[in-house]
């Protein structure tokens, strides 16, 4: 790649979805890290690391960090690949203001952006990662078609995602923690219940593996594949765009 990336100036325009979610995070932004390590029972880092790790990424890479947050997958693929060149991207600026102040947060280029319109050119990506970015967003396949389009050939997208409970004699107690635990933890931590029982519904309702699986798969992508934990509650799910693409 000749040059690096260069976004857009201006800011995303935003649906109402869009704008809650947004606001939503906004407000949340000091405290999402400690309630993320909460909910995840001290699990958080571990699969963030895997995360990175599935991203297969060269040594000195240039990737994209979709809803980057407070940075922690960013912040991560520095400490895996200390040239990675890193865009952390988002649409909730006061949760990438905590990011820019955490240790290396100054490494990262931080940009406000609509995951379902990149302002970046076709090609230029090594990487596409994020956590919890699918549950968030109104148009998967309009998400996932943006992230194909900005990844070179042979890049891979990898993302950390919830998984609804699968059905099996522990479901009825991780859907109970997720329903009824976490709001309440979240309101202790955050003062902000709401937000987590926003969280908690979009957990539940949301896509299985399987059909992930079928969407990455529909959106082009190749060498599709998927790793559970914490009970199949949560997933890394991966996909590489083809080396070649027929016209």
């Amino acid at each position: 790649m000749s040059e690096s990336p260069r976004p857009a100036q201006t800011p995303p325009a935003r649906d109402a979805h869009g704008e809650q979610v947004s606001e939503m995070f906004n407000g949340i932004a000091e405290r999402y890290d400690l309630m993320n390590l909460v909910m995840t029972w001290g699990q958080e880092p571990r699969f963030v690391r895997r995360t990175v790790e599935r991203a297969q990424l060269p040594d000195a890479p240039t990737v994209l960090d979709l809803a980057t947050g407070t940075g922690d997958i960013a912040l991560e693929i520095l400490r895996q690949r200390y040239g990675a060149h890193i865009i952390g991207a988002d649409f909730a600026p006061e949760m990438m203001e905590v990011g820019r102040r955490r240790p290396g947060g100054e490494q990262i280029s931080w940009v406000e952006a609509d995951a379902m319109d990149l302002p970046f050119e076709e090609g230029v990506f090594d990487a596409v990662t994020h956590g919890y970015l699918l549950r968030n967003v109104t148009d998967i396949p309009t998400t996932l078609a943006e992230q194909f389009r900005v990844l070179k050939p042979g890049g891979w997208m990898v993302a950390l995602e919830t998984s609804p409970a699968p059905d099996n004699v522990i479901k009825p107690f991780s859907t109970a923690y997720i329903k009824w635990v976490v709001p309440r933890l979240a309101n202790l931590i955050t003062r902000n219940a709401e937000a987590y029982e926003y969280l908690s519904a979009t957990t539940r309702g949301f896509k299985t593996p399987a059909e992930i699986h079928g969407l990455l798969d529909d959106a082009g992508f190749v060498n599709i594949g998927h790793e559970t934990h914490l009970f199949g509650t949560m997933a890394i799910h991966w996909a590489q765009k083809p080396v070649t693409t027929t016209g």
